[in-house]
């Protein structure tokens, strides 16, 4: 786009229009005066054309902004909509996210519950078992069923739901919890030897 600029000629030629036109008095001055005058509105004209060459541009460029401002105003709004859509996104995102934690939680405690679970019914078996073994005289068997039962996590032996569960047997989770508690100190000291 050109831009309009008056040259420094020009310029410093603006200065005769601050001279003094009334102390001329010699016809040569005069003549010389008045052609730098004309000189100086050529220039002149010649910047104002230029001006409005750059006018009509600027026009122009104006009216292709007009034209295409509904199209921003549209952008802008649908802009708007999206950013709005990715922030409830995020926020449903950060919902779900938290659900998912929660039932990770749940889902473990609910392992934890069905090993507990388990354990209780697998010494329920092994104390009823042994129970069985020991009055058929089954040692053998019954030393398997007390090796099986070690195996069980002692915490289980003193719950209130394997004290419930195996009622019928109560005698026998005692004296089971005091072997197994036997046979975990006698490997201990064993472990410890070696």
């Amino acid at each position: 786009m050109p831009t309009a600029t008056l040259s420094n000629q020009s310029l410093m030629q603006t200065n005769i229009l601050d001279k003094e036109f009334d102390s001329l008095i010699n016809i040569d001055e005069i003549r010389e005066s008045l052609r730098q005058l004309d000189e100086e509105e050529n220039r002149i004209d010649a910047f104002l054309d230029d001006i409005l060459k750059q006018e009509s541009i600027l026009d122009t460029s104006l009216n292709s902004l007009k034209a295409i401002k509904p199209q921003l105003d549209t952008l802008k709004v649908k802009a708007a909509t999206f950013t709005d859509t990715v922030s409830q996104t995020a926020h449903l995102a950060e919902v779900i996210s938290d659900k998912v934690r929660q039932l990770d939680k749940e889902q473990t405690r609910a392992k934890l519950a069905i090993k507990y679970v388990e354990d209780v019914q697998e010494l329920k078996f092994c104390i009823s078992s042994l129970n069985e073994a020991m009055q058929k005289k089954e040692y053998d068997r019954a030393a398997l069923l007390l090796q099986r039962a070690s195996k069980i996590d002692s915490s289980i032996l003193k719950g209130s739901l394997a004290e419930f569960t195996v009622v019928s047997h109560y005698f026998y989770l005692q004296v089971f919890a005091y072997i197994l508690s036997s046979l975990h100190q006698s490997t201990q000291i064993i472990q410890k030897k070696h």
